[in-house]
């Protein structure tokens, strides 16, 4: 290797040791291939509990990024070609060095042929562009059900696919636009985690930001599973936890609160832990609305419109989400409520989505507390921001003189 090839080497190994440091949770697996003549000497690279493994002529040993490069520059110096091919989510990265000199070049994943042929199934929108693409996301689709093991598109699952990446396109233009060195997403009442996982593919492998994935629900299995779920697709940038979501306490710089069809007064502890959290952006679909039901009362002049136990059931979600939209104004946040889906999908389609301006909007707590006085209605989101409100925190600058 010639000395110009070396110091070029050397250069873009800092770059892969750098991404190794800082990319570690994104890391997929790393391949080595040695020539010498017309043989071939394999080596390969996988994440450990710490650092990462490093297997090469039969023997296995702990390795970490400066390791790595070391290790190939020395292999580079000994064999004709040096070939690292370097991957992580949502992108893959080829160091070569042969005798014409050293060069790098980076592409994203590849989609295999049937991964293109389930993307043509004529059952998709042709005039839709997709953000959770399915010659793309293979394997977090097969993961979730939306593909079959053999990479075919469920045709009864096609509306459910259609449904998750309408979400993600409405939610879009808040990690779009966020300046955020890492974005952490919160999924309150996450059940399954679908949308946890798809919303980590998008922002990581889509948009190629850092990002960490908390889920939160109260249920131990749905956690268990989606623990395993995580583990099967390499994401370790997510983490699930056990926790009753009327004591549960967020993080500190949350970046975005999301919930999908958490029921009843579950949306309420989501959008109170948002609140709590002063969360950058909410974007919230709301699910079975029972608490306030029986608790409303109409006007006189307004109360034979509730009549009909279904009109009143009605009147009771339009009112309640209503009222969650007005409570996130008066906590400081600018709200738009729009249909996400069909409503012949599901009546449950309201996307609430709002974002943190940081002032408190005293018009809108007056129009809260007027329309709840006259509802004769307490919900569980006004408990907990209540509760919020007569919390006594200490603060680090209050210890400062």
């Amino acid at each position: 290797m010639q000395k110009g090839d070396l110091a070029k080497l050397q250069l873009l190994l800092t770059g892969i040791s750098a991404r190794m440091t800082k990319n570690r949770d994104y890391f997929m697996e790393a391949s080595f291939r040695f020539l010498s003549g017309k043989k071939t000497f394999p080596a390969k690279l996988t994440r450990a509990e710490q650092g990462y493994t490093l297997t090469f002529e039969g023997a296995s040993r702990a390795i970490d990024a400066a390791g790595v490069c070391a290790f190939f520059t020395e292999q580079a110096g000994r064999f004709d070609e040096a070939v690292m091919t370097y991957t992580e989510r949502g992108s893959v990265v080829t160091l070569s060095v042969t005798p014409k000199g050293v060069a790098m070049k980076q592409a994203e994943r590849e989609a295999t042929a049937e991964e293109q042929t389930a993307a043509a199934n004529p059952l998709l929108d042709a005039g839709r562009q997709y953000l959770i693409r399915v010659d793309q996301a293979a394997p977090l689709l097969k993961e979730i059900g939306i593909l079959t093991q053999e990479g075919k598109l469920r045709n009864d699952m096609i509306r459910k696919y259609n449904q998750i990446d309408h979400y993600v396109e409405l939610v879009a233009p808040m990690f779009e636009s966020d300046e955020s060195d890492e974005i952490v997403l919160l999924d309150c009442a996450c059940g399954k985690s679908y949308l946890s996982f798809v919303m980590n593919y998008y922002l990581r492998d889509v948009l190629h930001r850092r990002c960490r994935v908390i889920g939160v629900d109260i249920n131990e299995h749905v956690i268990e599973e989606s623990r395993a779920m995580a583990k099967r697709l390499g994401y370790h940038n997510m983490v699930f936890q056990c926790a009753d979501l009327r004591v549960y306490q967020p993080p500190k710089r949350v970046t975005a609160v999301i919930s999908l069809h958490a029921c009843d007064i579950a949306t309420d502890l989501a959008l109170a832990a948002a609140i709590r959290a002063k969360a950058k952006y909410i974007a919230c679909v709301p699910c079975c609305h029972k608490e306030l039901l029986e608790q409303y009362r109409l006007p006189e002049a307004l109360a034979p419109l509730a009549k009909s136990g279904v009109f009143k059931a009605r009147l009771n979600d339009v009112m309640t989400d209503s009222m969650r939209a007005l409570k996130l104004e008066a906590e400081g946040y600018k709200v738009s409520v729009v249909e996400y889906i069909s409503p012949l999908d599901t009546p449950k389609n309201l996307l609430i989505r709002a974002t943190r301006t940081g002032r408190d909007d005293p018009r809108a707590r007056a129009a809260y507390e007027g329309v709840r006085r006259a509802l004769g209605t307490t919900s569980e989101l006004d408990r907990q921001c209540n509760a919020m409100n007569n919390e006594f925190f200490i603060s680090d600058d209050d210890l400062i003189e």
